[in-house]
């Protein structure tokens, strides 16, 4: 064992590390790619990266190294597998142990796509876990096809979903509003930017997406321009990385949420502001009939969290849907 991680094992006892860290540290090990990690885990690939971050922090070394393209095990990353995997297996018979005493939990199913509501989405998580009588929250991870589908049909219980919204069936409460970004190669003549105005991008080639509906690919390609004429399109992406791999290589440009760029990194690419695009929202949404107790405790502490002016009058804070369906935007 190298003579780091010696010293930080002699000072285990004084560190506060949930085996839940551990256990997303050796499942990443195992997989050695964040997405594929997160999506055993049922987290957000940023929240997985955040927290191993996290843990590298509190024990002050370096436990993966990251690129663009690939993530490896240090030295002091394989020492800690047999170390972390024993933690988590003591946590495990302690979980089976006392399992035959504890009371059912409630279960809380949350839909969440890419990052979520950003920044937003790890402190709605934790207020719910920490204020909600230890709830069983399951989180899954849905295409951007798949956002409002999975709501409506009852898979999950409510979802973090982002623009566009249109459906009359939804209950939305606005958690995030961020702008949007063009994502350039770092070759492109706007590159070096603080940020542009649409009609300096609007005849680029736009990459669309393989999984969304017509009204999402539309909404992201900015369909129909104030001129009536539609997005020159170049080859389908099904992920942020196909997006940002795709923009890099100079295939096409993309818009998306300035949120993607406090959690995606690619050398390749810059993300530039569009300074007269409509900002852009996140909701967290229920099926607008669905009273379950749980699910309205859930939307009015994702409400007090992200907009703590607003209070916890519903009038002021959720709509349905129906009350806000636009046309694609026209500037």
């Amino acid at each position: 064992m190298g003579a780091r991680l010696r010293g930080v094992c002699a000072h285990w006892g004084a560190m506060d590390i949930h085996p839940r860290v551990l256990r997303y540290f050796l499942v990443l090990a195992e997989e050695l790619h964040f997405r594929r990690a997160a999506e055993r885990l049922y987290i957000t690939s940023p929240a997985l990266s955040q927290q191993i971050r996290q843990l590298e922090a509190t024990l002050g070394v370096r436990l993966l190294q990251r690129t663009s393209r690939s993530v490896e095990l240090t030295t002091e990353g394989a020492e800690l597998i047999p170390l972390a995997r024993a933690m988590v297996d003591a946590a495990d018979e302690i979980s089976r142990w006392s399992d035959a005493e504890a009371r059912p939990q409630e279960a809380l199913r949350i839909g969440y796509m890419a990052t979520g509501a950003g920044d937003a989405t790890q402190v709605i998580l934790q207020a719910a876990e920490e204020s909600l009588g230890g709830i069983d929250i399951r989180l899954r991870y849905v295409d951007w096809g798949e956002q409002i589908k999975v709501v409506l049909d009852g898979e999950v219980d409510v979802g973090f979903i982002r623009d566009p919204v249109q459906t009359r069936h939804l209950r939305l409460s606005t958690v995030l509003t961020e702008q949007r970004v063009v994502v350039l190669p770092t070759d492109h003549r706007l590159a070096s930017r603080a940020s542009v105005r649409f009609d300096e991008i609007a005849g680029e080639r736009f990459l669309p997406s393989a999984t969304g509906g017509p009204e999402w690919i539309d909404y992201w390609l900015v369909n129909p321009r104030p001129d009536g004429s539609r997005a020159r399109v170049g080859p389908a992406i099904s992920s942020v990385e196909e997006m940002l791999d795709y923009c890099a290589t100079g295939r096409g440009v993309a818009t998306t949420a300035e949120s993607v760029s406090h959690f995606y990194v690619h050398p390749g690419v810059r993300f530039i502001p569009i300074v007269d695009l409509p900002p852009t929202h996140v909701y967290v949404a229920a099926k607008a009939d669905n009273n379950n107790p749980l699910v309205r405790r859930f939307e009015q502490l994702a409400r007090s969290v992200t907009q703590p002016q607003a209070g916890t009058d519903d009038a002021n804070t959720t709509r349905t849907e129906s009350a806000r369906r636009r046309p694609a935007d026209n500037r």
